[in-house]
Order: C-alpha cells, then sequence, then structure tokens
C-alpha cells in the first residue's frame, strides 16, 4: 500500500503532492487574479483620496503654483496670460510681468499692490526704458514764493479826492451855461453858468442894508452882528467869496449870479440845460482833476493772500503799448462782489500828460510779496473731483498715489498744505498715463485677491472633512 504526501499552502488555492506532478483544484488561478485586481483597486482609491485631501487642505499653493505659470500678461487685456514673453494675439501689445501680489514683484511697492494713500490706486513700478518713451518728467517739491507777479484786469476811474460838484443852494433859472458839453476841460475861475434866483436877490438887498448901516458912523454891535450874519447867510446858499466882495465893492445887489470853477479840471457831468429851472438840490455840474487817477483790479479769492497794501503795482493799456505805468496798492476794499465774487483792490497812478483816460481798461499787474510756501508745478496735481492727489517718485523707477490738499496757484505753480515734503520729487509729466497704469494694478490685484477670500459654496463641503 502506497502513502500519498501533499503540501499545503503553496498560493494556489489547494493542496498537491510532495512531487509536484497533481494538476491545481479547478477556479484557483481565476481567484488569484480577482485578488490582485481588488489590492489594486483600493490602493489606486487610496491614493486619489489622500490626494484630493491634500489639495483641498494647500489652495494658495496651487494658486501660486498657477501663478508662477502665468508670468506675463497683455496691459490692455488682463485675461490673456502667458509663461514666456512676447505680444497679445488680441491686441499686438508687448505682454508685461504679472505683478506680484506678495509684495515684491515688480509693479508694486514694499508692503502690497495697495501701497499708497489713495483709494483705487497702486503703486507701479516702471522700467526706465519705458519712462523714457512716454515722457515722464519730474519735480523736485521746493519752497519758494508764490505770485512774485498777479496778472489781473482794471480799469481806470477818476480819484474820488479830486472830484468837485457845482451846486446851488437856491432855487432859480439858468441864465447861461458857459460850458457847452462834457469832457471840456475848465480852468480855476472860469465861468461856468448864469442863475436867476429871487431869494438870492433878495438875500444881497438885505445883505446891503446892514452894510450901509454898518458904515454909519452911530452903528451898534448889534447892527455889526447882523451885517455878518447876513454875510453868513450869503455863504450858506452858496454864493463864492468872489460875489461877496463884489457887494462890499459896488455896493449893488445883481439879479444874476455867474458861478465859477472851484478848481482845474474836466467836466464829466452837465445836467442842466439853459432856461431850466432848478432847485436847490438839484446838481449842476461835475468836474474832476484827471492829473491822478485811480486803478480799480479784481482780485479773485484765492489770490486774497497775496496781496497786500504797499505792493509795487503797474498798468498797461492796449492803446499806449510800450509804456508801463507805476504805482503802490494803496486800498483793498474790505466787501465781495456777489455776482463775480471778487474784491477790488486800488492803487493811483499819475497821469500829468492826460494820456491815461478814465474808463479805459487793460493789465494791472501786482509784484506781491507773499511768504514763501511748498509748491509743485501745477501739471503735477490729479484733480479727481472730491480729492487730489500727485505720484511720488521713489528709487528704482517705483511710483507711489499720495493724497495731496492744494492751495491757491499761479497757473505754473501750486502750493501744496498737505501731503508732501520739501525735497520729495513728484511726477510733472505723463501723469495720466501712471494713473491708468496705477487703476489697471489695482483693479487686477483685487480680482487677483477675490478668489482667496470667497467662501465656500453653500451646501458644499471639502474633501476629506466631515460634511
Amino acid at each position: 500500500m502506497t502513502t500519498n504526501r501533499y503540501r499545503a499552502g503553496d498560493g494556489t488555492g489547494g493542496s498537491q503532492p510532495s512531487t509536484g506532478h497533481e494538476p491545481p483544484p479547478p477556479g484557483a488561478g481565476l481567484m488569484n487574479t480577482l485578488r490582485w485586481i481588488i489590492f489594486g483597486g483600493l490602493l489606486l482609491l487610496a491614493i486619489v483620496t489622500i490626494s484630493s485631501y491634500v489639495m483641498s487642505h494647500r489652495p494658495q499653493a496651487a494658486k501660486s503654483t498657477s501663478a508662477k505659470a502665468a508670468l506675463y500678461h497683455c496691459p490692455m487685456h488682463p485675461s490673456y496670460t502667458s509663461d514666456r514673453p512676447g505680444e497679445c494675439p488680441i491686441c499686438g501689445m508687448r505682454l508685461e510681468p504679472v505683478p506680484d501680489t506678495t509684495g515684491g514683484g515688480e509693479g508694486h511697492a514694499e508692503g502690497g499692490a495697495t501701497a499708497g494713500d489713495v483709494p483705487g490706486l497702486a503703486s507701479v513700478q516702471i522700467s526706465p526704458e519705458r519712462i523714457q518713451v512716454i515722457g515722464v518728467r519730474t519735480a523736485v517739491v521746493e519752497r519758494r514764493s508764490l505770485g512774485e507777479r498777479l496778472d489781473l484786469v482794471g480799469f481806470l476811474a477818476p480819484d474820488e479826492r479830486n472830484l468837485r460838484r457845482v451846486q446851488l443852494r437856491v432855487a432859480g433859472w439858468i441864465r447861461r451855461l458857459h460850458v457847452n458839453q462834457t469832457g471840456e476841460h475848465v480852468r480855476q475861475g472860469q465861468p461856468l453858468l448864469t442863475i436867476y434866483s429871487p431869494q438870492l436877490y433878495q438875500t444881497e438887498q438885505e445883505f446891503l442894508i446892514e452894510l450901509g448901516a454898518q458904515d454909519s458912523t452911530t452903528s451898534s454891535p448889534h447892527e455889526q452882528s447882523a451885517l455878518a450874519t447876513a454875510r453868513e447867510r450869503l455863504r450858506l446858499f452858496g454864493v463864492p467869496d468872489e460875489e461877496i466882495r463884489r457887494l462890499e465893492r459896488e455896493k449893488a445887489a445883481s439879479s444874476d449870479l455867474t458861478l465859477t470853477a472851484p478848481v482845474s479840471g474836466t467836466v464829466l457831468e452837465r445836467n442842466v440845460v439853459e432856461g431850466q429851472y432848478v432847485a436847490g438840490d438839484t446838481p449842476l455840474l461835475s468836474i474832476a482833476d484827471l492829473s491822478t487817477l485811480w486803478v480799480l483790479a479784481d482780485l479773485y479769492e484765492m489770490d486774497f493772500g497775496r496781496v497786500h497794501v504797499g505792493d509795487r503795482a503797474e498798468f498797461l493799456v492796449d492803446a499806449i503799448p510800450g509804456r508801463k505805468f507805476a504805482g503802490r496798492v494803496d486800498f483793498i476794499y474790505p466787501t465781495v462782489s456777489s455776482e463775480t465774487r471778487t474784491l477790488k483792490i486800488r492803487f493811483q497812478l499819475q497821469n500829468p500828460d492826460g494820456a491815461l483816460r478814465p474808463g479805459m481798461y487793460g493789465r494791472a499787474i501786482v509784484h506781491s510779496g507773499a511768504r514763501p510756501s511748498l509748491v509743485v508745478p501745477t501739471e503735477a496735481i490729479v484733480n479727481a473731483g472730491d480729492h487730489d492727489y500727485a505720484f511720488l517718485a521713489r528709487a528704482g523707477g517705483r511710483f507711489e498715489p499720495r493724497h495731496v490738499v492744494v492751495g491757491g496757484g499761479d497757473g505754473t505753480w501750486v502750493t501744496v498744505l498737505r501731503g508732501l515734503a520739501e525735497g520729495d520729487t513728484v511726477v510733472a509729466s505723463a501723469s495720466f498715463l501712471i494713473d491708468s497704469e496705477s487703476r489697471l494694478r489695482a483693479a487686477i490685484s483685487g480680482m487677483t485677491a477675490a478668489p482667496d477670500a470667497a467662501p465656500p459654496a453653500a451646501g458644499g463641503h471639502q474633501h476629506g472633512g466631515t460634511p
């Protein structure tokens, strides 16, 4: 009797004799294959699960890798990116480096893309070649006296201190006018008009009566006082001293009284004609001495603090080319016109030859002595409506937006009240190009930062987390 010995556990799922010549049991190979397939599937599922969990918990690393892949973009079409320099296929512009939102990349200042204190703007960094191409010019904030010369519009007016009005304080009729028109030049003592006044004639008769009583040897102090009163009454009626002396000399009252010019000058107004009845309050003639004139110039509110009494001034008119009339500001009017929002300043000019005429318009140039203040070129200030800002030039082609508060200016320079310091360098030209670049960089930075801060969608959950 022969004994067969088997070897168990050879990995085929059955038992074989020790000699190895017996075949495996039916189905052993299929079961072995299924075992390895199930094992591989479980291993692959474990790898996918672990990878998903790592990726879902490290979004910043993925974004950083993506950002490093897209190193260049189109300034006009930020949606187009590339990993190498070249030209935009949409508009043909040269691709620019993508701004580094970590704060150390090209196109941003230290501390991030939003460096500066102007909302909606970002600091930008521009290569020297591009700075030269777009024509960027800078200026240094300096301290100087603004308004050393202030150009205003002024007009000539008569000196009010040299105006004289011819008027009689009694009623009467104009017998004769010796002045035929306005604008006529008269000399002091020259006859102007002859007037007949019954009231004045009666007053002269009373004066002569008192004068006759005074001449008598028996005149009393009362009579002397009456004569003085009659003489004073004539003066109060506006009778010239020459007429009173004539009465004392000729002792004859006249029905007509001739009024003479009190000063030499030009007749500016003639308000009566021959034969006209005039009352005591009727203005007859106005005479002005035009050897000195006033220049009245309009000063805008922004320049109120730049002009002071005593400042040198000049007046130029087109009618007299090449000639300057010099003076000094002697008065600043205290009120502001509600229509023009200006106040007037005044300075006096000598006009001995009569070349200047009242009513002429011209240029009033005031050389003011304003105190030094911080100034920048007017082009350096960008007006955004509700605020002003400038671009501060830093080393390495970096430009930082800076909020500023400005004061008055002279058209070329403007004072800076707050925001800049003496010695700072600001962009004085091509500010609008840098402004556009700054706004674009700020917008791109905002779009890049928005997905990082966005919360997960409602109802979703991260891989590997608790639902």
